[in-house]
């Protein structure tokens, strides 16, 4: 009989005891002569059904610093604190501050009902546990909580069915505003457009396009921005000649449509060549004259070879002479 009483029944007495003590209502049955009973007010003395109202119990000033503060937990939520009224939240301490300084703290309990009447709260313990092991009980009266439904005028109440969806008709504003937006965006795609195709071009955006210079005229003034500058009297000769060589690339591929600038010398010599039949202009003579200029350039850029100043005032002067003696004048006065 021993063994039962310390393995089921005291167990089970102290599960129970924070449920009974909570769902008492006549605090005459567990209200202590030296406990102190203290006023509570709720943010809304009534309510709609289904509504929520907070439940506030102000503790008296400083009292906190006395001990440790102890509020009763319900065993599931939404708890029925009394009939009719059901908790959605447990007792929740907040402290309360005024220009930074903690002014009061109050416990709050989320309430809610779904019955309409009046309904007395039942009053509240919490608990203060002070530091020499004594503790003092702190019970909040509850207040009154009216619960109110919608009133319905029966003499004149008609009910109707589910109302349509309601479509509002179309304005000319919107009409037009919906206008503007496709006419932009329709104007933006336009110009993104336009500015790709005249950035492939090598085009400017606005005004007229300017003329292309004939492909021996681009080159002679290149050449004779060279002559000006006198770069190899700089010892910068692999410049001069990189320079030089690439001016005759871009000669070879606009005037006769060639790949020059992926070929070697000697591969642009051989298609020199091959046109000659072709092009009376490419005689035997000016062609030699460019593979000197070139081989020239080869032994400067790769060999590390430094022309003398004569030999690179020949250069400069054999490239210009293979762009003179092989220009078309005829499509230039054509233009």
């Amino acid at each position: 009989m021993k063994r039962f009483l310390l393995q089921w029944f005291f167990p089970a007495l102290l599960i129970m005891m924070p449920h009974i003590s909570v769902a008492r209502q006549d605090p005459a049955t567990v209200q202590g002569k030296g406990d102190s009973v203290l006023g509570s007010v709720l943010e809304k003395d009534s309510i709609l059904i289904g509504d929520q109202v907070w439940w506030n119990m102000t503790l008296p000033p400083g009292i906190w610093t006395e001990g440790i503060i102890e509020t009763p937990e319900f065993p599931s939520l939404p708890f029925e604190i009394t009939r009719g009224i059901e908790a959605l939240s447990g007792v929740r301490l907040d402290s309360v501050f005024r220009k930074k300084n903690l002014e009061s703290i109050r416990a709050r309990i989320l309430l809610t009902s779904f019955d309409s009447g009046s309904y007395q709260l039942p009053p509240v313990p919490v608990r203060l546990l002070r530091q020499d092991g004594t503790a003092d009980t702190l019970w909040f009266k509850g207040p009154l909580l009216k619960v109110q439904t919608i009133p319905v005028d029966t003499t004149s109440f008609e009910p109707y069915g589910l109302k349509p969806q309601m479509r509002y008709p179309i304005t000319t504003g919107e009409i037009l505003a919906l206008a503007g937006i496709v006419a932009l965006v329709t104007g933006l795609v336009f110009l993104a457009l336009y500015i790709i195709r005249r950035r492939r071009k090598n085009l400017p955006l606005f005004g007229p396009v300017r003329p292309k210079d004939p492909p021996h005229i681009a080159a002679l003034k290149v050449l004779e921005n060279m002559r000006r500058q006198e770069i190899w009297k700089k010892q910068k000769a692999k410049l001069y000649y990189t320079l030089l060589t690439d001016t005759i690339r871009v000669y070879l591929r606009d005037r006769w449509g060639m790949q020059a600038m992926e070929l070697t010398s000697g591969e642009m010599i051989a298609s020199l060549e091959q046109r000659q039949p072709e092009d009376p202009l490419l005689s035997g003579k000016i062609i030699e004259v460019l593979r000197e200029m070139l081989s020239m350039g080869d032994l400067a850029k790769f060999a590390k070879y430094t022309p003398s100043e004569s030999e690179n005032e020949e250069s400069l002067r054999q490239a210009v002479r293979f762009v003179t003696e092989t220009a078309r004048y005829e499509e230039e006065k054509e233009e």
